[in-house]
């Protein structure tokens, strides 16, 4: 009887160090990765710990002894090795990543920044934290035998008894209990039952519930997402003090002077310049009615097409198939209207440049007069906004594709295996451009030899390892201005060309001894230093230094465009892939003090974080006013408004971004559902609209149709890839044609 009872007790206490572990290591982690906490995540990492060891332990405890002496240590081994990946991948990227992004990219920027990684581990923040992830496995090891020493030595083989069985029952009951408490603690606080359900999203997950529920969610939401039809959100249209807005989208449109410009003439217009305001009412259909009020009866409205591709995609929806209910939405957009911008830059050159951890704090017209000059004589960008979510991979498909990285790191991998119908590659190159794609770094990275050969580029792609470590000095990171000067020859007598840059100058990590590009650029940054009196940090000097690399490069560009006499026929695209997270090395949201002293203000918040600058310039535009977008705008918008301008055949309703000149809703949204439109900010883990204007009039209902919105758009872009849907409407356009 007193060896059931000594059973019974080390079962029990198996179940508690299991939870203590998990619940130990939870915490750590949160710890670590996390400086802004909410209480009540406490309890569910508490709930959730509980009903993890209980289950483990439960099913554990019925094996023989020497296969416990062997499961426990490998199951706490796997726990360790998730959680310091994960804590390592924070470290380096600043968000957590989830599986898809750890299988398709982490491992090849763990591999290949293998520099990085060594620093983050042989710190004292990083050996200090593996000691601390370890404990669970070593306390293990000293308690073993105090832990199971009464466990039977053959264990439940041929059939269970009954006590065993019943001991079984109670592990899963009461796993199943805690589950179901956390579960109703979740649902039933508004706060928490977005992220779990409609609005879940893998960081915000991590952050709220833990790691090991966060990894079970996305596991769970990836099988669901192969398996089960989209479902899309419908909205009743609202009319408020004048202003329409509808799931179409539509919103408030007000007469602004705007510059335009036709041909090589560039004028300054005036649409609707008498007009009051202009409201669009659409009735859940695909046509569009405009209603002006007070309207001066001698101004003549220009009225636009829409942007659109001839199909039905309502009939599509009828017609059935794997991809109805994404047609069926569709159909229910309205299109943003063509504009006096449509087809400015037709025929023209383009480069496209993504640029590695670009900020727009650094440009400053005496440091970095080339930037300075594209971002201010050309298209301005005020309020611009990079979303990052899967590291550099994700900003090159948010500019590339104008969709938001829902996969992760394996999201341009997916989007390309059957070919790519709507990023500019593809669409200028049906247009007869020469195409070209570059990367100054390995040319595999990514898997972007298999990727980027797929963008449309008749001329292919180069990068260091088939060809371009021919032409480049070996160092790390490599110099941008040397990628120009050696690539610009190899198109530039091909016009039109359309040409795609991923550089690599502004990379990580900064600091002037392990650099090569903020070495090569110390003098300059230090003197503007001294003459501006600026005592910035060793990281922020770094950082900034490395980056003129790519103020050099662009200088050289332009000038080479003007001595060929085709900058005026030539358009410069620059956008960043994401903020630039290697400055602080041990942050998070909350704490990068070196983010805020580059920002100058203290950094809390994705929009606060993710807040930068892009560029749209041509030579033609400098002449003139130049035009100006106040309006929030995000890296996903950079390709419906190089659409718009370049006047290819696109549908705006199949992007979730906005051609920017447009009507369309200037709406700016991040990965963990926050958003932002010009009449505010809305944080959705706290329920929270600010306006932009205390005084403005916010319609009845507006959060909740713009939330509606972005899980539409959300639930859109993985739908993309869940059903290949591209390909599905390129098929669908090659019918109608």
């Amino acid at each position: 009887m007193s060896t059931l009872k000594n059973k019974r007790k080390m079962k029990i206490w198996l179940a508690v160090f299991l939870s203590l572990s998990h619940f130990y290591t939870e915490i750590v982690f949160k710890m670590s990765v996390e400086t802004l906490h909410t209480g009540s995540s406490f309890i569910f990492l508490a709930l959730f710990s509980l009903c993890a060891g209980l289950v483990v332990s439960g099913v554990i405890s019925l094996l023989p002894k020497k296969a416990v002496h062997i499961l426990i240590p490998f199951y706490l081994g796997f726990i360790f090795l998730v959680f310091v990946v994960e804590f390592l991948v924070y470290r380096q990227f600043k968000v957590a990543y989830d599986l898809n992004t750890i299988f398709n990219a982490a491992t090849d920027a763990l591999s290949g920044f293998g520099a990085d990684i060594r620093r983050l581990i042989f710190c004292f923040d990083g050996i200090s934290h593996i000691a601390l992830f370890l404990l669970p496995l070593i306390l293990w090891f000293v308690l073993r035998e105090k832990i199971i020493g009464q466990l039977s030595e053959k264990g439940i083989r041929r059939r269970c008894t009954r006590q065993a069985v019943y001991s079984l029952l109670a592990h899963l009951a009461g796993g199943a209990a805690c589950y179901g408490a956390a579960l109703f603690l979740i649902l039933c606080c508004g706060l928490h039952k977005d992220i779990y359900t409609n609005q879940y999203n893998f960081e915000s997950a991590v952050m709220q519930f833990g790691l090991g529920e966060g990894l079970c969610l996305d596991i769970r939401n990836r099988a669901s997402s192969k398996t089960s039809a989209p479902v899309f959100e419908s909205m009743e249209v609202e009319l408020v003090q004048g202003t329409a807005y509808t799931s179409s989208e539509d919103v408030l449109i007000s007469s602004k002077e705007k510059t335009v410009f036709s041909g090589k003439a560039v004028v300054l217009a005036k649409e609707a310049a008498d007009t009051q305001e202009m409201v669009t009412l659409q009735e859940k259909t695909s046509s569009q009615s405009t209603e002006t009020v007070q309207e001066d009866e001698s101004v003549t409205p220009v009225v636009y097409d829409q942007s659109v591709v001839s199909v039905d995609f309502a009939a599509l929806a009828a017609a059935g198939g794997d991809c109805a209910d994404i047609d069926a939405y569709i159909s229910t957009l309205t299109p943003s209207n063509q504009n006096a911008y449509t087809g400015a830059f037709a025929g023209k050159n383009l480069i496209l440049i993504c640029a590695e951890a670009f900020s727009g704090f650094l440009i400053d017209p005496e440091l970095t007069p080339t930037l300075y000059r594209l971002s201010t004589k050309g298209i301005n960008f005020n309020d611009y906004y990079q979303q990052s979510i899967a590291g550099t991979t994700g900003g090159e498909y948010q500019l590339l594709f104008g969709l938001i990285p829902t996969s992760g790191g394996s999201s341009i991998k997916e989007i390309t295996q059957n070919g790519t119908h709507t990023n500019i590659g593809a669409l200028l190159n049906d247009k007869g451009y020469f195409g070209m794609a570059f990367h100054n770094s390995t040319y595999t990275f990514y898997d972007r030899h298999e990727t980027h050969t797929k963008l449309g580029y008749s001329g292919g792609y180069m990068g260091v390892g088939n060809g371009l470590e021919n032409l480049i000095s070996p160092v790390w990171p490599a110099s941008d201005l040397e990628l120009m000067q050696e690539t610009l020859p190899m198109y530039i007598d091909k016009q039109p060309f359309n040409v795609y840059y991923m550089t690599v100058s502004g990379h990580s990590v900064y600091a002037f001894g392990n650099n090569a590009m903020a070495r090569e650029n110390k003098e300059a940054i230090d003197a503007w230093c001294d003459k501006k009196n600026l005592t910035y940090s060793e990281p922020v000097r770094a950082y900034i230094a490395a980056n003129l690399e790519l103020e050099k490069a662009m200088d050289y560009l332009v000038k080479t465009l003007e001595e060929k006499g085709i900058a005026d026929d030539t358009v410069i695209c620059i956008a960043p892939d994401h903020f630039p997270y290697g400055l602080d090395s041990d942050a998070a949201l909350g704490n990068m003090p070196y983010l805020s002293e580059l920002y100058g203000y203290p950094v809390n918040t994705y929009e606060e974080r993710d807040r930068s600058r892009a560029i749209i310039w041509c030579g033609e535009l400098e002449d003139n006013e130049p035009i100006i977008v106040d309006t929030p705008a995000s890296s996903v918008d950079m390709l419906p408004t190089l659409c718009n301008l370049f006047g290819v055949e696109w549908d705006s309703r199949l992007y979730v971004g906005r051609d920017v000149l447009s009507d369309a809703l200037p709406l700016v949204f991040f990965g963990n559902y926050d958003w932002k439109t010009d009449l505010g900010h809305y944080n959705s883990s706290k329920k929270i609209f600010t306006p932009t204007d205390e005084n403005a009039v916010i319609p009845e209902d507006y959060v909740k149709q713009i939330s509606s919105i972005v899980r539409n758009r959300m639930t859109f872009c993985k739908s993309v890839l869940s059903h290949d849907y591209y390909t599905h409407v390129y098929n669908a356009v090659s019918v109608e044609e």
